[in-house]
C-alpha cells in the first residue's frame, strides 16, 4: 500500500489543447509544498460521449495516491466535458487534449521533465496511446480497462515501444475479451506489467456484491506503486 509522504493540494486551472484550433480545458492541478522537481502524471477520465469527467472515481482515487507519493498530477476534462470549450469527437481530437495536458506540465518548474507519464482509463487509455505514440516525451503510461473494442486497430506501435507500461485488464470486460487482450500483450516490447482484477467487468463492479469504490482505491495503489518503482529506477 502507498503511504501519503508529503502534502499535496488541487487547484483550479485552465491550459489549451494542443493543435489549431485550440479549445481552453478544466483541470485539477495536484502540487507538492516544497521546491524541488517531482515526477508527474496527467490522468485521463473515461466516457467516449462525455458521461462523466475527471472526478470519476478510479481517476480521482490515482490522483490522490500519486500525489500522496510525491507526484505533480493533473487530471482534466476533455474537450466537451462539463467546463471545457469544444464539443467531443469520438477519439478524433482529443489527443490533442491530452498533449495540452503534458505540454502545461513541461512548462512548469515543479516537474522533472524526463518524468511525465500518462494515465488513461477506458476511453482516456485509448486517448493515452494515442497522445503518447506522438509524443517521445512521455516517460511511460498506464492504461486501465483498454477498450479494445472502440479502437480502430490494434495498438501496433506498442510492439516497438520500449517506454515502461502498466495495463490494467478486468476479468470479464465486456469491451476488451480477456485472451484477446493477453495475445496482444505477449506481442507488445518491454517494459511492460499487466495486473488483471479478478471478477471484474469494464465498469470495475461485477454482481451483488461488487464495490466500484473498493476497486477504484484497489487499482489506485496500484498504479502509485508501479509509478514510484519506474520513476526511482530510471532516474
Amino acid at each position: 500500500m502507498v503511504q501519503p509522504t508529503r502534502q499535496a493540494v488541487e487547484t483550479s486551472v485552465r491550459f489549451p489543447s494542443a493543435g489549431t484550433p485550440s479549445v481552453a480545458l478544466e483541470g485539477l492541478l495536484g502540487t507538492v509544498a516544497d521546491k524541488v522537481k517531482h515526477p508527474a502524471a496527467v490522468l485521463c477520465h473515461p466516457g467516449i460521449q462525455g458521461q462523466t469527467g475527471m472526478e470519476y472515481p478510479v481517476i480521482a482515487a490515482c490522483s490522490a495516491a500519486l500525489q500522496g507519493a510525491g507526484f505533480v498530477t493533473l487530471r482534466f476534462n476533455f474537450r466537451g466535458v462539463q467546463g471545457s470549450e469544444g464539443n467531443r469527437s469520438g477519439g478524433l481530437y482529443e489527443p490533442r487534449d491530452v498533449q495540452g495536458a503534458v505540454h502545461f506540465l513541461f512548462e512548469r518548474n515543479d516537474v522533472d521533465p524526463s518524468h511525465v507519464y500518462l494515465i488513461g482509463n477506458s476511453f482516456g487509455a485509448w486517448m493515452v496511446l494515442e497522445a503518447a505514440r506522438e509524443d517521445e516525451r512521455v516517460a511511460g503510461i498506464v492504461c486501465i480497462v483498454l477498450p479494445l473494442a472502440y479502437l480502430p486497430s490494434p495498438p501496433e506501435h506498442l510492439r516497438h515501444d520500449r517506454r515502461p507500461k502498466l495495463f490494467i485488464a478486468a476479468e470479464r470486460d465486456q469491451l476488451c475479451g480477456l485472451d484477446a487482450f493477453k495475445a496482444l500483450y505477449r506481442q507488445w516490447a518491454t517494459p511492460k506489467d499487466l495486473i488483471v482484477l479478478a471478477g471484474s467487468d469494464h465498469f470495475l463492479g461485477i454482481g451483488p456484491s461488487a464495490d466500484p469504490v473498493n476497486r477504484a482505491t484497489q487499482i489506485a495503489e496500484a498504479v502509485a506503486s508501479w509509478l514510484r518503482q519506474v520513476s526511482t529506477m530510471t532516474r
